[in-house]
């Protein structure tokens, strides 16, 4: 079975990650306490305020660890710090690329402009960048609890040279697509930014057909659909693929624990899938320990972490000239076991 460092020494790419779930808690500590808070909270207390409770029932449950991190969210230099802290953890994890999402609509509170936390974010990724030679992308989510006008808006302020793709995210309902259907219109006509949608995430399969159909070109979590042959199908066909969030599903309840997450069946289907940390914090993960789960429970093999990881370039929202570098090196990477 691939170990923890062989998996850690693989070139990776990770499509899903979510800043503001991803920060480590030092971080976020220190972050506040330049804002004048969390003066006398301890690490251990500020850990256990950003972790998911094992007492979570669902997805609603698991969202609400989120309220205590965005109150800290509110500056520039604090997105900045944030976005440069997920990408060293990133580097420290073995990956090469990866994208990390955020809503600018969260961070806007206390005066920022959408613009604002782009560009605050964008700084701490190009600093990273340069520090350890790796690759990010930002992908804006636009949040399911807002109307469709203001999703709308926020795509509309959010198109810059700096995004590479949109997203909705939070509470997932039946037929979301069809409430935000003239924002996502605006996503799928830029020729300059792509389309990926959470759904399927705590149920509603018919959320991942409807996602697709709306011209979404991938697919965050998706685990509703496993063993619903005809969206598992529709997928394959289109040539979309699901970023799978393995730890996350277990925690929301989605699914009963990581051996029951469908692996196995959709690699060999051939669905176009990669593993992802949703959130490395609130999960408290990272991709070496997700991949290495795959391996553990699911039977994973060394050309299966290999095609994941092209999976996951081949799909990304990245320039062609980073996706072939990139795959370069995971095609010519040895992994000894």
């Amino acid at each position: 079975m691939l170990t923890r460092a062989e998996i850690q020494r693989f070139p990776k790419a990770e499509l899903h990650c979510h800043l503001d779930g991803s920060i480590k808690p030092h971080t976020l500590r220190k972050i506040a306490r330049r804002q004048g808070k969390l003066v006398d909270a301890s690490i251990l207390e500020v850990t256990d305020a950003m972790v998911s409770s094992k007492d979570v029932q669902n997805l609603n449950d698991y969202l609400k660890t989120f309220d205590f991190v965005v109150q800290f969210l509110q500056t520039a230099p604090a997105l900045e710090m944030a976005a440069y802290d997920v990408m060293e953890q990133a580097h420290a994890d073995g990956v090469r690329y990866i994208e990390i999402r955020f809503a600018p609509s969260l961070s806007t509170k206390q005066g920022l402009t959408v613009a604002e936390t782009i560009e605050s974010v964008a700084k701490g990724i190009a600093k990273a960048e340069h520090d350890f030679k790796m690759f990010g992308n930002i992908l804006v989510c636009g949040m399911r609890t807002d109307d469709e006008q203001a999703v709308r808006q926020l795509f509309q302020q959010s198109m810059s040279e700096k995004i590479v793709g949109m997203d909705l995210a939070g509470p997932e309902a039946d037929g979301f697509v069809n409430t935000y259907q003239d924002a996502l219109k605006l996503v799928v006509d830029n020729q300059d930014v792509q389309l990926t949608l959470h759904a399927g995430e705590c149920g509603c399969p018919q959320n991942v057909q409807a996602a697709v159909e709306a011209g979404s070109k991938r697919i965050g979590h998706g685990i509703a659909i496993k063993g619903d042959e005809k969206v598992e199908k529709l997928l394959r066909d289109r040539d979309i693929c699901i970023e799978g969030c393995p730890t996350s599903n277990v925690q929301t309840k989605a699914i009963a624990n990581l051996a029951d997450y469908p692996f196995q069946r959709w690699m060999q289907q051939g669905q176009q899938l990669c593993i992802n940390t949703d959130n490395r914090t609130v999960s408290d993960t990272n991709l070496t320990e997700e991949y290495y789960q795959m391996a553990k429970y699911n039977g994973m093999t060394k050309d299966q972490l290999r095609q994941c990881n092209e999976n996951a370039i081949r799909h990304s929202f990245a320039d062609e000239s980073v996706k072939d570098k990139i795959l370069k090196e995971i095609f010519e990477f040895e992994i000894t076991n």
